[in-house]
């Protein structure tokens, strides 16, 4: 089954999580790797977070895409943009009520520092609603659906992908629905948008309802609606769908019934091939099932479906039948033969609390075509009772793609020179595979854990041999270590030496947030109005007693550039750290400027030479240096969580 992995994931918090509302997406795969968009309790906003497969674990990039706590968002990775849209919610059952607007953000994304930035933000809608679900036609439009004021209704951009009409209620009589109705959004082939929705009227007319437009056609035009079940309790208002886009038109829905008797299908999997729907029981209402997805594994040729049912022996509440959840249990068959037994294998499981609301994402798994090549899969729930998300990843996907096998080059790229009499060495090195973890060594020692810079002090004359190893996400080690050797002499002077130095902490504070942390974040603000201002710590404590010849700070600005000057200025307290400094914390910069920058451009990188007499006495010790600007057109600069390449350095030529 490959690397299977359930932990508890610690990051979420008060917010209301993502992905917890039937055919919403909180995940998608992209670069070989796996993203969310989760909450982040540290900020009290939605980030985007990326999955580390090797430990299991989530990294926030702290690239927010919502502020709002009591939002419900759905997630498109198109292969070059990234679509969000946030919509404040209603209750199951309650009415959309206007003057909430909801939003789509568009994001680009850098594959060499793996960052997502923002492009813009419009609006969808100006209504609270139970769900919204989003796609994208052939012809780059955007399409969002919703039931607003017991109508099934849509908005749809222009080509670009951003620029949104005005809403419009489906034109059918049949999508004249209940309060307790929704709908879902799908994009098939070949150039249809199709649009899902329950009704539950109380007669009937009950059931799921299909209809779809071929892109390019007027926005109004839908093709008359057809049932994929009919009959009074045959729908509910829970709807996943996917398209299995190797074929033509072949589109799978995971739906909820409204059914009471226990021998009847509870969750079902319609099936459209062409014209017509079939519908095959997942679970009956015996098993007790609730909030089912649909997976489609393209390489295994395998339907994976997820699904809250009552929680196992050995847990608290084991066997209870209750919407509030009990554990993520998992059902499969192949696409070719769809044949759902009572067999079930349990993949999120919390034995004290309630595991509910599963998410994934709306691509197909280990497919070249949807760009999850080798993907296995991963999905997310959440635990209402601790505020919690927890996932479960399969590396291989039920027998789908090849595990990722492939070790990383290790690189040095700055150490010192090859004959110095200084006792200590400073060493920064990377990875040709982003988010690898190091592992360092010196003179043959145990490996021990290590991130960049390493430095070692209290040396031995003599020669001595640095190593270090990488191994990236998917757990693959470089065979050959990196290793740079050089000699520790006595006497006749110092050696004149230049080094390049990664700041160890960075941050920036805003008056626009008292009291919030952006140590996470990729980005370094720095403006006058609001007051953003920037902290830098880089670690000089290996060259005690050297004097300094020269010395430049390198940044890279990164969203924007800015016509105005900002200025460099040392810092006196070096006691703030990087997820813990506040704009009602910071310690206070010096009066005096060292260095100065500006104007600006986006994506460039910069050297800006500093007042060496200003910084000699932070030899040996921690420097710590902060930026200001008086100007209010704000510059933003890429910290260190953008990546090595990108993260500021202070290169010093030394005596």
């Amino acid at each position: 089954m490959g690397d299977v992995g359930v932990e508890d994931f610690s990051h979420s918090g008060t917010g209301t999580p993502t992905g917890t509302k039937r055919q919403e997406n909180a995940l998608w795969f992209n670069d070989g790797i796996w993203w969310g968009n989760l909450w982040d309790t540290a900020s009290s906003n939605f980030h985007i977070f990326r999955f580390n497969a090797a430990t299991s674990s989530w990294v926030n990039t702290g690239v927010a895409t919502e502020t709002r706590a009591n939002t419900h968002h759905d997630v498109l990775w198109d292969g070059t943009t990234l679509f969000v849209a946030s919509h404040r919610f209603v209750n199951d059952g309650l009415p959309a009520q206007p003057n909430f607007p909801t939003t789509m953000r568009r994001y680009s994304y850098d594959s060499g520092t793996k960052k997502y930035t923002l492009k813009d933000t419009t609006n969808i809608n100006n209504q609270a609603t139970e769900t919204l679900s989003i796609d994208k036609d052939s012809t780059g439009r955007m399409w969002a659906t919703w039931q607003q004021g017991n109508r099934i209704y849509m908005n749809v951009t222009a080509t670009d992908g951003k620029t949104w009409g005005t809403p419009f209620a489906h034109p059918a009589a049949l999508a004249n629905v209940s309060v307790d109705d929704n709908s879902a959004v799908i994009a098939f082939g070949p150039g249809k948008i199709g649009v899902m929705w329950s009704r539950q009227v109380g007669d009937a007319t009950d059931g799921m309802y299909w209809s779809y437009h071929v892109d390019g056609a007027s926005n109004t035009t839908w093709t008359t609606p057809l049932a994929a079940v009919k009959g009074l309790r045959s729908g509910d208002d829970h709807m996943n769908l996917k398209w299995l886009d190797s074929t033509s038109g072949q589109v799978y829905a995971a739906v909820k019934t409204s059914n009471t008797s226990a021998s009847l299908p509870l969750i079902q999997l319609l099936v459209l091939n062409g014209t017509a729907w079939s519908a095959h029981t997942i679970a009956t209402v015996s098993e007790c099932p609730n909030r089912v997805i649909v997976m489609i594994d393209e390489s295994a040729q395998k339907l994976r479906t997820f699904a809250t049912y009552p929680k196992p022996s050995g847990t608290t509440n084991a066997g209870v039948c209750t919407s509030s959840g009990g554990a993520v249990y998992e059902k499969s068959t192949s696409l070719t033969s769809i044949n759902f037994t009572t067999t079930k294998t349990a993949r999120i499981v919390d034995a004290d609390q309630y595991v509910h609301n599963v998410t994934s994402t709306r691509q197909n798994l280990n497919s070249s075509a949807s760009g999850t090549a080798n993907s296995g899969l991963l999905i997310l729930a959440d635990v209402n009772a601790t505020s919690r998300y927890w996932h479960y990843y399969d590396s291989t996907g039920g027998g789908g793609g090849t595990a990722d096998t492939t070790a990383p080059e290790t690189t040095i790229t700055s150490g010192p020179p090859a004959t110095s009499t200084s006792t200590s060495a400073s060493f920064a090195f990377t990875s040709s595979e982003a988010n690898s973890t190091f592992q360092c060594s010196l003179d043959g020692a145990a490996r021990a854990a290590c991130t960049s810079p390493r430095t070692y002090t209290a040396l031995s004359t003599g020669s001595h041999t640095f190593s270090v190893w990488a191994t990236d996400a998917a757990g693959n080690t470089d065979a050959t270590a990196a290793t740079q050797t050089w000699s520790v002499g006595t006497g006749g002077g110092t050696t004149p030496q230049t080094v390049t130095l990664t700041a160890t902490a960075d941050s920036y504070v805003s008056n626009g947030a008292l009291t919030t942390n952006f140590g996470t974040s990729t980005a370094l603000n720095v403006d006058s109005s609001p007051v953003q201002a920037t902290y830098l710590k880089f670690d000089l404590s290996p060259y005690a007693g050297r004097t300094l010849a020269s010395a430049t700070l390198q940044l890279r600005s990164a969203a924007n550039g800015s016509t105005g000057k900002q200025n460099v200025k040392v810092v006196a307290t070096d006691t703030w750290s990087e997820t813990g400094i506040t704009y009602n914390n910071r310690p206070a910069m010096g009066a005096t400027a060292i260095g100065s920058l500006g104007p600006t451009a986006t994506n460039t990188s910069y050297s800006i030479p500093l007042t060496v007499t200003a910084l000699n006495g932070e030899l040996g010790g921690q420097l710590s240096l902060g930026m200001d600007s008086s100007s209010s057109d704000g510059l933003v600069l890429s910290s260190r969580e953008a990546g090595s390449t990108l993260a500021p350095k202070l290169v010093l030529s030394l005596n």
